[in-house]
């Protein structure tokens, strides 16, 4: 548990916003652990497409065995809360600022950001860049809409209810009383106390949190608290890499006939269609990694992966 004490005026200094960067850091923890994550479950397929090009011996370095990520995510004051601005931020900080950071939630810092050429804060930023314009950039509109249709409900709440109410409203991660503020971190942390000290506070939806969370320093204040309305961000998925779409009506009839396993000319008999067709929905499917295969005599039967029971599971 972190608790934020407050000095007079300070609720004033509240600010609800979304944050590009904190989310790009937040997602590392779905690469990590897809299955804590059920409702990104597609996004966690399509990242799983491009995954022989990502910076992965940087980003696995970026976060912890509790699942805590660096400071260096957070929302900066006087930063605009675009990627590029943040990336731009993160590009002018030197090693000892950021390893100090990394170091301090991770353990160590990544061998690839310690190497010699450009400037730790430019292969940093080189590396979330990439990852940004691979895994993010794609879907980030639609999970831009979740975010801030969350932060506009917030608003209406604030101009209503005022801001202690409009925190306790934030999911029961969060709670707030006259003078602090309090976010449930699951990771096992011991009790932390932060302090305001007349700064910003910025309080951030995220699709990758279970509960909430917190800085684990007295770095720039923040509080980060899990979006709501999250299901329906993937409802009409057309747009995600390969094929119709992983949460077509197409796909979902296919997940959702192979149960425990079928082969493919059952599902050809089932659905009307030709055993190629059926075949080549499959692999379109086995590549994004909701199913796989397994012998059966002289059959390959098709059954579902983790993820495609997640998936499978969804309205």
């Amino acid at each position: 548990m972190a608790r934020y004490q407050l000095e007079p005026g300070d609720y004033g200094l509240v600010r609800f916003a979304v944050s590009p960067l904190t989310e790009l850091g937040n997602s590392l923890r779905a690469l990590r652990s897809p299955t804590s994550y059920p409702l990104q479950a597609p996004w966690y397929a399509a990242a799983c497409q491009v995954r022989d090009q990502l910076p992965l011996d940087v980003l696995s370095g970026l976060i912890g065995p509790n699942f805590d990520t660096p400071d260096l995510f957070n929302p900066r004051v006087g930063v605009p809360l675009t990627i590029d601005a943040q990336l731009a931020y993160l590009r002018d900080q030197d090693l000892r600022t950021l390893g100090a950071d990394i170091e301090f939630a991770v353990g160590g810092v990544p061998r690839r950001l310690g190497s010699s050429g450009r400037s730790f804060g430019d292969r940093l930023a080189d590396a979330l860049a990439a990852y940004w314009r691979l895994a993010f950039q794609p879907h980030w509109p639609r999970m831009r809409a979740i975010l801030d249709t969350d932060v506009a409900v917030r608003a209406r709440s604030l101009a209503a209810e005022g801001v202690i109410a409009t925190l306790n409203r934030c999911g029961p991660g969060v709670r707030a009383d006259p003078t602090s503020i309090t976010a449930q971190i699951l990771n096992g942390h011991d009790d932390l106390t932060l302090h305001t000290r007349g700064r910003p506070l910025f309080v951030v939806p995220s699709l990758f949190t279970l509960s909430s969370s917190t800085p684990l320093t007295d770095s720039d204040p923040m509080v980060i608290y899990r979006a709501t309305n999250q299901r329906a961000m993937w409802s009409d998925a057309t747009d995600v890499p390969g094929g119709a779409g992983l949460l077509s009506p197409h796909r979902l009839r296919y997940l959702r006939a192979i149960g425990s396993g079928q082969s493919t000319t059952a599902l050809a008999d089932r659905f009307g269609v030709s055993p190629s067709a059926a075949n080549q929905a499959l692999r379109a499917m086995a590549a994004q990694g909701l199913v796989r295969t397994r012998r059966s005599g002289r059959a390959v039967i098709y059954e579902r992966t983790p993820l495609g029971d997640q998936l499978s599971d969804l309205p």
